[in-house]
């Protein structure tokens, strides 16, 4: 099949990122959008999602443990804030971005027009499913070193005894409460695209006043980023 979404490659990943595959078709699945299946007349199974669904436990378990031994003298709920932060869709988006990963996936020609190809939902699930794909092909550890490599920038940030969370709307209420204003309202103005990969986008306002607008693939991703837009106006104003 040809790439609909004119992609390179998954050969070409594979040697950037010093894997060596024994099946590549796990790598090439765990690059393969729906939509692009959908425009091949794929099988559905043929899509990075169930390799997302393996990659997601995995991928927490590979955190959690380095956390656990990296803080021993930190508690449940700070190891959990932590945990949080690092696997969150945005964090694991971003590390998608650093290797490169966004050229090599296989995109429906539809998906691709709408930007799909550097989508924060999307990155953050073929992050995932590449984590996965790893495991299923050479292994727990091999997949250990992999992950703690992708992620070592985070999770030094992560482990610092002055790390706090990134958490905008927290950070927006309390700015505005100091301020005496009452607590932001936020307001869903637009949801589009299919139900396996829907796009929200959300206002975040006080005292009528729009401070905000973000887009997501949840409400709440959607909120976090009207909230962190928000706090950007604000901050700028003030300084």
């Amino acid at each position: 099949m040809s790439a609909a979404g004119g992609s390179r490659p998954a050969a070409e990943l594979e040697q950037a990122l010093g894997l060596d595959f024994r099946d590549r078709g796990l790598l090439r699945q765990a690059l393969t959008h729906r939509s692009y299946v959908n425009e091949t007349s794929g099988n559905d199974a043929d899509s990075y999602e169930r390799l997302e669904f393996l990659g997601d436990v995995v991928v927490r378990l590979i955190v959690s443990e380095e956390l656990y031994h990296r803080l021993p003298g930190c508690d449940e709920g700070g190891l959990t804030r932590r945990w949080t932060a690092l696997l969150s869709q945005r964090a694991l988006a971003t590390v998608a971005e650093r290797l490169g990963v966004a050229p090599y996936l296989l995109l429906g020609r539809g998906f691709e027009s709408t930007g799909g190809r550097h989508s924060e939902a999307v990155l953050g699930d073929v992050m995932e499913s590449l984590i996965a794909a790893i495991y299923l092909d050479a292994g727990y550890e091999a997949t250990r070193r992999f992950v703690l490599s992708a992620m070592s920038a985070e999770i030094e940030t992560a482990c610092r005894t002055d790390w706090r969370p990134d958490n905008p709307k927290a950070e927006l209420q309390e700015l505005l409460q100091g301020h005496g204003k009452p607590t932001p309202a936020y307001q869903v103005v637009d949801s589009s695209g299919p139900a396996h990969q829907p796009l929200f986008t959300v206002e975040v306002m006080v005292d009528e006043e729009t401070l905000g607008s973000g887009s997501g693939g949840s409400k709440s991703a959607a909120e976090t980023e009207a909230a962190r837009a928000a706090l950007s106006k604000l901050r700028a104003c003030t300084g």
